[in-house]
């Protein structure tokens, strides 16, 4: 039976209750989610190793600030580690949602660290000046992402837990 409201409506608009909420926030399986952990930690990982090596290669666009920056980046990718083994070992929602709270909290302090003291400095090289006008507001979005990202945990440690 046509309803006279329904009968100008689009063939899409009809369906749209098969669209709904249950498609958009479906989760993805776990072995999607077990390859996204264990890459993270290998990344990680390296950056880590790389954090520690940068002092000893004596990179002439890093400036003695760095000292100040390594201990903060060094935790930020160990919490990074952490929370991506806890998530690979524990898989359950809850847990997913506290660590990813733990782990966007790092990384703000991480980035507003290195915006803050920016322990870089590129005028040394001819063409490379532009890296120190960008590399802040590429900070800057990331400070926005991460915030939203920890605002978006918590709504989800409450509501869909």
């Amino acid at each position: 039976m046509r309803n006279p409201e329904n009968q100008n409506m689009p063939l899409w608009a009809k369906r749209i209750d098969e669209y709904g909420p249950r498609r958009w926030h479906r989760e993805r399986e776990y072995r999607n989610r077990r390859a996204e952990f264990v890459s993270s930690i290998v990344f990680n990982l390296i950056a880590l190793v790389i954090l520690y090596k940068i002092p000893d290669w004596h990179l002439g666009f890093i400036t003695g600030k760095y000292g100040a920056v390594m201990y903060i980046l060094i935790f930020s990718s160990m919490v990074q580690v952490g929370g991506n083994l806890l998530m690979l070992i524990l898989d359950f929602r809850f847990i997913r949602y506290l660590s990813g709270l733990f782990m966007e909290a790092a990384a703000f302090v991480a980035q507003i660290s290195l915006y803050y003291i920016y322990p870089l400095d590129f005028s040394g090289y001819g063409g490379l000046n532009w890296i120190d006008v960008v590399l802040p507001w590429i900070l800057i979005i990331g400070m926005i992402i991460s915030a939203v990202k920890f605002v978006s945990n918590i709504w989800k440690l409450i509501f869909r837990s």
